[in-house]
């Protein structure tokens, strides 16, 4: 969970911020809300940390890309280092935000 003022913060003072966490894939997504971007960053920022939490180490940022399915249920996509890093299984993520919190849960299924 993150205050979304505190991200809008760290955009504005630091502006590459978003380009290190976010692929331009997300970036687009989330530049796409006008009405509130930093909501949005906010929510891809807590899922990232909520799946290398549940994977148990550290992932890089670039390499963890999720976006919104047809239904706007967010997908997890892994890519290089840190899709070899997480091997089988599915990541499952849920994000949430109000107009001051985002916060997102992650799961690992690894199937037996």
């Amino acid at each position: 969970m993150v205050e979304i003022a505190r991200i809008a913060q760290v955009c504005a003072r630091q502006p590459r911020f978003v380009e290190r966490i976010l692929t331009p894939a997300e970036r687009a997504y989330c530049q796409s809300h006008r009405s509130n971007p930093a909501q949005h960053i906010a929510g891809r920022w807590c899922a990232k940390e909520a799946i290398a939490k549940a994977v148990g180490r550290p992932l890089r940022w670039q390499e963890v890309e999720i976006l919104p399915d047809a239904h706007g249920k967010p997908v997890v996509h892994l890519h290089g280092a840190s899709a070899q890093a997480v091997g089988e299984g599915q990541l499952l993520v849920s994000i949430t935000h109000t107009r001051t919190l985002a916060h997102a849960v992650a799961l690992w299924v690894v199937n037996p």
